[in-house]
């Protein structure tokens, strides 16, 4: 399959993957295209997974990938996890931040689509407390990975919306606010008992000039994907 360039972030533990598709690949899945991608990282990554992903709703909602033997996508969801070796989690992002967590020490990982709305609603946090009660996960075993998204030099928005978060990650130096959602999760992240040199910022906007990936605010309804593909 070839979809062209691909950003692998740093970090990775042996024996999972992680990578991010970009505006070369239009990012919407089909069976054959989810097949497609699952033989691509068994080829670029030597590891035989099958495919969930989620219809996602801008909400807080998490759910346990249960394996399959084709492509599944859980109904009404934004954040995802697994126990289960040979398991791959996709998530779709033109703007929202992915926030990818593996434990290598406990065999788990999960992807959440986190965009602001999902974001006020706390949804890290929320899977943080799902894999916490759920699987062995541990924080203090994990990393986590803050993929491309639009960022607070490009993420210009309503006071409606900047009022909903705390102040801190609220940049008032233009003429509307600006909302740093990637500073806000590495904050809750840390508070939850991750390192702070494991929570790996790819520090890649989506919204600005001359950017590889796709972006809604750029190409609105025209415009494609970002894939966050984590497996083990």
């Amino acid at each position: 399959m070839n979809l062209g360039r691909i950003v692998v972030p740093p970090g990775v533990p042996d024996g999972f993957a992680l990578f991010y598709t970009t505006r070369d690949f239009p990012g919407f899945l089909t069976d054959d295209v989810a097949r497609e991608l699952t033989g691509f990282i068994e080829e670029r990554f030597g590891i035989a997974a099958t495919l969930t992903t989620c219809n996602q709703v801008h909400g807080a909602s998490v759910e346990k990938s249960e394996p399959d033997a084709a492509w599944r996508e859980c109904d009404s969801c934004d954040a995802l996890y697994s126990t289960d070796k040979n398991t791959a989690l996709g998530i779709k992002v033109a703007d929202c931040l992915p926030v990818t967590m593996i434990d290598p020490v406990h065999s788990v990982i999960a992807n959440i689509h986190s965009g602001w709305r999902g974001a006020a609603q706390a949804i890290t946090a929320k899977t943080l407390d799902t894999l916490i009660k759920e699987t062995p996960f541990d924080p203090a075993s994990a990393k986590a990975w803050l993929g491309p998204s639009i960022r607070v030099c490009c993420f210009e928005v309503g006071e409606e919306v900047a009022e909903q978060f705390d102040q801190s990650f609220v940049d008032r130096s233009h003429a509307k606010p600006h909302v740093d959602i990637p500073a806000f999760t590495r904050a809750i992240l840390r508070d939850r008992g991750f390192a702070d040199d494991a929570i790996l910022d790819t520090e890649l906007c989506t919204r600005c000039e001359g950017s590889i990936f796709h972006s809604y605010r750029r190409d609105r309804k025209g415009g494609g994907r970002n894939l966050a593909l984590v497996a083990q």
